[in-house]
């Protein structure tokens, strides 16, 4: 961990965990997880993508340590409220510490609640954007990690993406606007899932991976419209 870094993470009243790491995040620091997996590094990919205005009310899905809701602040600090849903409660401890973090930079601070996204435990169309980064993978799909966050992280064994998408609609305000990050590979499941909750897929981003392969796609999903957007994202990381 860099020195300098956690000196600021201190500074700011964020003091480390001892499993716990701080790193840049654009602008501004994050608080994640030592040994388990990067926290959604196609963050600000989502942020760019999704289209916020002024005062827009924020909901993230499956929020986990917070990034989503960090990374949508520091690119519009002048959107409203922002609140994250996650089910697990330690993740919830980690997203308040990263949300007064960079409370400076990103406008308001996010509120982030403990919660179940199967049991829909928000108020009907109370948000006019919500995001999500939700589980890839079906139960029993693939390779599975020995960490119980890990695996509840990657594969929907507390939720899949069709829970997500309903949740999504449940929660979404008339003309409001839903963006997920999914993998690409998974897209059908994906589609299926927004179709289902009574969504309509408006615009579809592909990003490339280093190979020059569609890895992750961005879905920007809405109740009406017409019509379908595709893009593609060339890799731009090391």
């Amino acid at each position: 961990m860099s020195r300098a870094l956690e000196k600021q993470a201190r500074e700011a009243g964020c003091e480390p965990l001892p499993d716990e790491r701080v790193k840049a995040f654009g602008e501004g620091l994050l608080l994640y997880s030592h040994g388990g997996f990067e926290p959604c590094p196609w963050a600000f990919e989502l942020a760019h993508f999704t289209p916020i205005r002024s005062g827009d009310r924020v909901l993230d899905l499956g929020s986990g340590g917070g990034v989503l809701l960090v990374a949508l602040g520091l690119v519009y600090p002048e959107m409203g409220l922002r609140l994250g849903l996650e089910r697990d409660a330690r993740a919830v401890q980690q997203a308040r510490r990263n949300a007064r973090l960079n409370e400076g930079l990103c406008g308001q601070r996010a509120s982030f609640v403990r919660g179940d996204v199967r049991e829909r435990p928000l108020a009907k169309r109370t948000f006019d954007v919500v995001v999500s980064n939700p589980p890839f993978y079906a139960p029993g799909w693939g390779r599975q990690s020995p960490d119980p966050a890990t695996h509840a992280a990657t594969h929907g064994v507390f939720g899949d993406v069709s829970d997500f998408a309903f949740c999504a609609a449940h929660a979404l305000a008339d003309h409001g606007r839903v963006v997920f990050v999914f993998d690409a590979g998974q897209l059908t499941r994906a589609l299926l899932a927004f179709a289902e909750a009574g969504l309509t897929v408006r615009a579809l981003r592909f990003l490339d991976d280093d190979r020059g392969l569609p890895a992750r796609v961005l879905v920007l999903a809405g109740r009406d419209g017409g019509g379908l957007r595709l893009e593609r994202q060339a890799h731009s990381g090391p």
